[in-house]
């Protein structure tokens, strides 16, 4: 699947991100373990997006034994070309999905903060 071959429309803006979550949904970070280590949106899960390519819900739930079949997946990345293509895979295959218009760009803009650091492991 070519990552980089398209151009980005639609999306979701922030506040519609954090209302997303708020209910439920799950902030999932298609980057690289570099970029998200110099600095992620707090909460988000780093998922390979060629994870998400082959399985969604396994990618971003196989070790979440609660998690909701009908929940929002909100992806997000550097500026929303690699989420967008993660978010369009995953309704495709029938899973509620979307994806933050301008990625971290727009996450920042919009007054939101970054951490950096590696991935936390859940439990």
């Amino acid at each position: 699947m070519g990552w980089f071959n398209k151009s980005v429309q639609g999306g979701i803006d922030v506040a519609t991100a954090l209302q997303l979550l708020a209910k439920g949904g799950v902030l999932v970070d298609v980057r690289t373990l570099r970029e998200y280590e110099a600095g992620h949106a707090p909460g988000a899960r780093l998922v390979d997006p060629k994870l998400v390519a082959d399985d969604p819900w396994t990618a971003v739930h196989s070790d979440d034994p609660l998690a909701e079949p009908d929940g929002v997946m909100v992806f997000i990345c550097d500026t929303g070309l690699r989420s967008s293509m993660a978010a369009k895979i995953s309704r495709d295959r029938g899973y509620n999905a979307e994806f933050v218009a301008n990625g971290l760009r727009g996450w920042r803009e919009d007054g939101q903060y970054l951490i950096p650091g590696p991935p936390r492991n859940r439990r």
